[in-house]
Order: structure tokens, then sequence, then C-alpha cells
């Protein structure tokens, strides 16, 4: 029984150092509350908009185009409406396009401006580790119970914003 005792001490002791420093951190509230992050879905939100205003601009003139057509079907040839049918459908492909690209356009400003976020936030979690002699971060989502002094949360947050208050995209075209 003290064999049992000693191994089961020993097994403690290995698993975490006595000097282990622990912090919690909340990644999604920080994605969701940062500044910055708020400033990218706010211009990626005017993108959206101008596209999906252009979007619909261009389907409702292929509308047209199809009922201009339909009432044209007596008056041209079978060949002639095949031809126009065609030009039309056309249209509808590359007006597809157009929003697959938008679309993945959209997505890549994204992910850029967000890899700045996550390299600040990343430099800033960091240095509370070093300054707090921090051994282990826990993500909250992670973790039944946390007593608040050991969260970094608002600290994360508050840095974050102070160095990185917004970030630009890049146009996405289109």
């Amino acid at each position: 029984m003290l064999l049992v005792a000693a191994v089961s001490a020993a097994a403690s002791a290995r698993a975490a150092p006595a000097d282990t420093q622990i912090a919690v951190l909340d990644i999604e509230r920080v994605r969701r509350s940062a500044a910055a992050v708020q400033a990218i879905r706010i211009q990626l939100g005017t993108y959206l908009d101008v596209y999906r205003a252009a979007t619909q601009r261009e389907e409702q003139e292929i509308r047209t185009a199809q009922d201009e057509l339909a009432g044209k079907r007596g008056e041209l040839s079978p060949e002639g409406y095949a031809d126009e049918r065609h030009k039309l459908e056309g249209r509808l492909v590359e007006a597809q396009g157009r929003v697959q690209q938008r679309r993945q356009a959209l997505e890549r400003v994204n992910m850029e401006a967000m890899d700045q976020v996550k390299q600040t936030l990343e430099s800033i979690i960091s240095e509370i580790a070093r300054e707090r002699n921090l051994t282990v971060i826990l993500r909250k989502d992670q973790v039944v119970y946390v007593v608040p002094p050991l969260e970094i949360t608002d600290e994360v947050l508050r840095r974050l914003d102070q160095r990185l208050p917004t970030v630009t995209i890049a146009n996405p075209g289109g």
C-alpha cells in the first residue's frame, strides 16, 4: 500500500510541477469583441452590400431579357430563338461566375485581415505569459470552473484594442 501511495505521488509530481502557473482565456469572446474584428466585419458588410445590390440588378436584367425573349418567341425562327436563348444562358453563367469570384475575394481579404489580428493576439498572449510567468494558458470553453484572477481575457482584449484598434481590409475587387 505504501508503494501505491509513493507511485501515485511521483506521478502527480511529474504531471504538474509545483511552480506551474495557469491562466484561462476566453478566445471566442476575444474574437467576437475585439475592436479590430468588429471593424473587419463592418468593412466586409459594406462590400457585401455593394455586391448584393449589383447581383440583384444583374439578376433583374436577366429576368427582363428572359421575359422579352419569351415574348419574341413567335417572331423568331427556331434557330434565332435558340441562339438568343444560348446568349442569355451565357450571361447567366457569367453572372454566377462573378458571384463566386466575389465570394472568394471576400473570403480571401477576410482571412488576410483576421491573420493580422491573430498575429497581434499571439504576440499579446506571449507577452502576458512572460510577464506573469505562465506555463499554461487554457481555453475557457475547455474549463469547467475558473476563479476570476486566473482569467486573462479582459487584459488580452484591452491590449489588443490598444495595439490594433482597427484593420483596414484590402479592396476585394469585383
